[in-house]
């Protein structure tokens, strides 16, 4: 099955999830979400944004045999979710190559207003008969092309690259 891929870049830029709604069986013993589910959530979001954004989700890849693997991924938790806390994960086009995607995920609550958690990750573009990364074809090159061009704002705005580690050396 082939998504329609008639609608307006502007539309869907920056794209917006489904609204999920924090399950009981997510909360850890801390009585907030667990990790897991953050990555569980993310993970849903781009499998979303693959299919309904670029066509490139599960119907292309058993047509094409070409699919995305994650190269590198960084979470950070920026605000507690807790049992049945609504949100929506929005996604943009950070960065690309012929091969690779650096996409930014945020995770907000249903106003918008307060965000919980971001996730970057690289995914690269692998022919799944070869086990080998591989080109974009012409015509999804341009596709992630026109969504990285419609988000030029949201990169200038947005807080990404966050390198990871400790602020003040601790004493040994």
């Amino acid at each position: 099955m082939r998504v329609d891929m008639t609608h307006h870049t502007d539309e869907i830029v920056p794209f917006k999830s489904k609204n999920r709604k924090v399950e009981k069986s997510w909360i850890d013993y801390n009585g907030h979400m667990n990790v897991a589910y953050y990555t569980f959530a993310f993970d849903g979001a781009i499998d979303e944004f693959l299919e309904q954004a670029l066509g490139i989700g599960p119907s292309f890849i058993r047509e094409e045999k070409k699919g995305f693997y994650a190269l590198q991924t960084q979470y950070r938790y920026l605000q507690e979710l807790l049992l049945k806390d609504s949100f929506y994960i929005s996604i943009f086009v950070a960065d690309f190559t012929i091969k690779q995607m650096h996409l930014m995920l945020q995770m907000f609550d249903l106003p918008g207003k307060k965000t919980y958690a971001t996730c970057e990750t690289i995914m690269v573009n692998v022919d799944l008969q070869k086990r080998r990364s591989c080109r974009y074809s012409e015509s999804l090159f341009k596709r992630i092309s026109e969504l990285y061009d419609a988000s030029e704002q949201l990169r200038s705005s947005t807080s990404m690259g966050q390198p990871i580690g400790l602020r003040n050396k601790s004493y040994r």
